[in-house]
């Protein structure tokens, strides 16, 4: 029988080296591929409490610490492991993947830094499936460009949409009544 460093039950703190902090008890070891999985309580949607289950790859492990050790080993080999909901490990995926997608669909060299914060905030309101850069400008809904210095003088439209283009001037109006009016960035571009 080999060594297991991490028995079930034992209680860990473990922090990543992308800084997240995970607090559970050992569900599972596997140490041919150095990864943990750790039963987290936590909360649904709806608040209730549940128990998440967190992969962890060791090799990306800044810190670890033990807080409760498993109280008897012998008594959890007899015990099947606990069964993971793979349909909810798949959704966890996906949401990661979308959201490195967004970061990432976010991004652009060639905007500014208050262009870049204008997307973030109509990414809130239109998804981010529905805006996309073009080079400096903000596309939303494929119908409506904000160019800069994303002030509502610089939005266009393809089409006559009164509607669309009524709601992209009232956001960029508020966004820029709560960040400033964009004149900064205008003066910035012409020195």
């Amino acid at each position: 029988m080999s060594f297991n460093p991490f028995p079930i039950g034992t209680q860990l703190h473990v922090e990543t080296c992308f800084g997240d902090h995970i607090t559970g008890e050992v569900v599972t070891y596997e140490h041919s591929v150095k990864m943990l999985i750790l039963s987290c309580p936590g909360k649904d949607s709806k608040g209730k409490k549940c128990l998440n289950q967190s992969i962890v790859n060791l090799d990306f492990c800044k810190n670890l610490k033990i807080i409760r050790e498993a109280k008897t080993p012998d008594s959890n080999l007899n015990e099947p492991p606990a069964r993971l909901n793979l349909l909810r490990l798949d959704q966890r995926l996906q949401q990661s993947v979308e959201q490195r997608e967004n970061l990432l669909r976010s991004r652009n060299e060639h905007a500014t830094p208050r262009g870049r914060q204008m997307f973030t905030m109509l990414t809130k309101h239109f998804g981010s499936s529905e805006l996309s850069w073009q080079v400096d400008s903000i596309l939303v809904l494929q119908q409506v460009t904000i160019a800069p210095p994303y002030r509502t003088s610089d939005i266009t439209a393809k089409q006559n949409l009164p509607k669309l283009i009524g709601y992209v001037q009232r956001l960029v109006e508020k966004f820029n009544a709560q960040n400033g009016n964009g004149d900064a960035d205008v003066e910035m571009a012409a020195k």
